[in-house]
């Protein structure tokens, strides 16, 4: 069964919260399935370290969403592709302007770097790594992002496969400084067992810690996927590696 990211379900459990903080940047809208790229106007990619030119970030706001300052208490929700799938039809598909929500599509190093990958040039283990994509920098620099623009609201991820492997890993990371994550979505991945960390970075850790900001979860499994087993294990996906489970 092939899924596809919504916002329906998440938008009518989510909590906005308020603020006194002007925005530096004021925040623009767009029309529907016309998302604008923050790529072009930022530094997300340039200066985030493993991203190449096919990064991109794309931001969808909904004209609702901006209050008269020019910011917006709408939830933030990241929407993460699978491994080799693109960024191009979550601009059509999420649902973001129907229900009142900022969407943000990033495009991955062919897909998202959870785990051994050939293109990578450092081992999983070689957390000092400067070559290789450090996912929870790069999520970090968007959200630092949005804020300085305005978008104020709580911060929500949804993904699917490789992009859930993703979404379990940047919340077992959350803190209200890097990572303000109140929940996430993730379909057909599971949270990793082991190892503890993997990747390069600080904010590559697999399992969340004592004393970090609790997120809420809804996973999704299905009990007769074989590369994803229900019950958990190795799968095929990390190339044979045991020690990712």
């Amino acid at each position: 069964m092939r899924f596809h990211p919504t916002a329906i379900s998440l938008a009518s459990t989510i909590l906005l919260f308020s603020t006194n903080c002007n925005p530096i940047h004021a925040l623009q809208s767009n029309p529907e399935e016309s998302p604008q790229r923050l790529s072009d106007t930022t530094a997300v990619c340039t200066a985030s370290q493993g991203r190449t030119a096919t990064c991109e970030v794309e931001l969808d706001v909904p004209a609702s969403c901006i209050i008269d300052d020019g910011s917006s208490n709408c939830p933030v929700v990241f929407f993460f592709h699978g491994a080799g799938g693109t960024n191009d039809w979550f601009g059509r598909q999420s649902g973001v302007h129907a229900n009142n929500v900022i969407g943000v599509y990033p495009q991955g190093e062919n897909g998202w770097n959870t785990g051994p990958k050939s293109s990578n040039t450092c081992t999983w283990d070689d957390y000092d790594c400067t070559s290789d994509p450090d996912e929870g920098a790069f999520l970090s620099s968007i959200i630092h992002e949005l804020r300085l623009s305005g978008a104020l609201g709580n911060v929500y991820l949804v993904g699917n496969s490789n992009g859930a492997a993703l979404a379990h890993r940047l919340a077992s990371n959350a803190n209200m400084d890097d990572l303000p994550i109140k929940g996430i979505v993730t379909k057909v991945t599971q949270l990793l067992a082991s190892p503890a960390r993997s990747g390069p970075g600080n904010l590559n850790y697999n399992q969340p810690s004592a004393g970090v900001p609790q997120v809420s979860v809804l996973n999704l499994m299905g009990d007769n996927d074989l590369l994803i087993p229900y019950e958990g294990g190795t799968s095929g996906v990390f190339g044979g590696d045991t020690n990712f489970v």
